[in-house]
């Protein structure tokens, strides 16, 4: 299986070993697309780091030896190459996408594809998942846009576990695939008052075109002085001021805790994978709530996928870039500048289908 394997800080296309026989309820996939997530962009920087952090979460998911080489990628696309034994929902020839979890059949323990050294992630020809977790692409959805299901499906569980309701406001902080999916779910939930805080130009104008109401440049405007005037001049609802953090940026979370107004949330989407210093004082003192992810969801995924299918999102607008296995490493280059690109897609096979 020819894959683009990374270790010690190149990525390298080679002759994989094959992935572990398939259980009764997993589907082999031969892979049309696979989009660069911020996370694969993380390990590439330091793999040992990303692994320490994760480990030292009891995070099985996610754990492998940076010692060796992985294939990453997990924002698959696909079509349906061979099915286990026990799946009856879907056959051969099926066009899928979904969640990137597998069950290790060796140990029973859940992986994410591409955060393991067994099973490779969809920077290859081949990839394996649970059945459970795959989703049928509908009629009329290309491959490449169905890859963008898993990046903004982040944001929509988010924007439900934030509790967001029509008459709060949304400050969306970073614009990558992620942020536009928060905005795209606020917007969906009716939210009058959408500000999209983002450096980069690119970025800011597709903020715009998935329903940001304002965007800034955060070094030359300050989003939450924005929304203060807004307030001040009557222009927002009555609720609260929930910031969704999509940046990853350092230092972010305690500019938030002490500028933010007094009772609104922080919900954090990113996060950086070093140390962060908060004083938590400050968060009671102002009656700000941080949610790193807890609440309740229901049909996030589902949700939008069709959203993409209903021609609801702008697909074409946020694919960026698109590569082959030999275009890899270029593709991770470029995404270190965000001014040039938000979503660029894998294609194994040089084409996804249509």
């Amino acid at each position: 299986m020819r894959a683009v394997q990374y270790l010690d800080g190149t990525f390298t296309l080679a002759d994989a070993p094959e992935l572990p026989a398939l259980g009764p309820k997993q589907l082999r996939i031969e892979v049309a697309a696979c989009g660069i997530c911020g996370s694969d962009l993380t390990v590439s920087k330091d793999p040992c780091r990303f692994v320490q952090v994760v480990e030292g979460a009891n995070y099985p998911l996610a754990q492998f030896d940076a010692q060796r080489p992985i294939v990453l990628g997990h924002e698959f696309a696909g079509i349906v190459a061979e099915a286990g034994a026990e799946v009856s929902d879907f056959a051969v020839g099926d066009r899928v996408t979904g969640l990137g979890i597998v069950t290790d059949t060796s140990t029973g323990i859940p992986k994410i594809i591409g955060y393991s050294n067994e099973y490779h992630g969809a920077f290859g020809e081949y990839i394996v998942v649970d059945s459970s977790w795959a989703r049928h692409v509908p009629e009329g959805l290309s491959l490449e846009h169905a890859a963008l299901a898993e990046p903004l499906h982040v944001g929509e569980l988010h924007m439900q576990r934030s509790g967001l309701t029509s008459a709060d406001s949304a400050l969306v902080i970073g614009c990558g695939t992620i942020g536009l999916g928060a905005i795209i779910a606020a917007k969906a939930r009716g939210t009058q008052t959408i500000i999209a805080s983002e450096p980069s130009p690119k970025r800011r104008e597709l903020a715009l075109k998935m329903g940001a109401d304002h965007v800034v440049d955060p070094n030359e405007q300050d989003p939450i002085e924005l929304y203060n005037s807004l307030v001040a001049e009557g222009k927002t609802g009555d609720g609260i001021l929930i910031a969704y953090e999509c940046s990853g940026r350092a230092g972010i979370i305690n500019k938030l805790l002490h500028e933010l107004p007094y009772d609104s949330r922080i919900q954090v989407l990113a996060a950086p994978f070093a140390d962060e210093t908060i004083i938590p004082v400050v968060g009671q003192l102002r009656r700000i709530a941080i949610n790193f992810g807890h609440g309740p969801t229901e049909r996030g995924y589902e949700i939008v996928l069709q959203r993409l299918a209903d021609g609801e999102i702008d697909a074409d607008a946020i694919i960026t870039g698109r590569v082959g296995l030999d275009g890899v490493a270029d593709a991770f280059t470029a995404l270190r500048n965000p001014d040039e690109h938000v979503k660029i897609l894998v294609l194994p096979r040089g084409k996804a289908d249509s």
